[in-house]
């Protein structure tokens, strides 16, 4: 019994288990599945874009205000994204 619990308490979080990230920034780059973006503390952060919804990021452009929501990667490199909004200063009417 103890080396189950033992074992139980070093296993890795599953994606689903993970708690999900709120950055916001602005667009510094996007190619492909990548995007990067410059919080306000002056960092860079890459986020992966390949589960968020094109539909989020098709019309982003350089220095568009945005609030990325996902996963930090297992690695801790990058988030996994799962979702982008622009910020209300960027909101333009339909």
């Amino acid at each position: 019994m103890t080396l189950v619990a033992g074992s139980l308490l070093v296993a890795p979080l599953t994606a689903e288990a993970q708690r999900l990230l709120y950055y916001e920034g602005t667009v510094q780059w996007i190619a492909g599945s990548t995007m990067v973006i410059s919080t306000d503390e002056g960092w860079s952060l890459r986020i992966d874009l390949t589960r968020v919804p094109l539909s989020d990021y098709s019309g982003l452009a350089l220095r568009d205000r945005i609030i990325v929501t996902g996963l930090l990667s297992a690695d801790g490199n990058y988030l996994i994204g799962q979702s982008i909004q622009r910020t209300r200063l960027d909101y333009q009417a339909p």
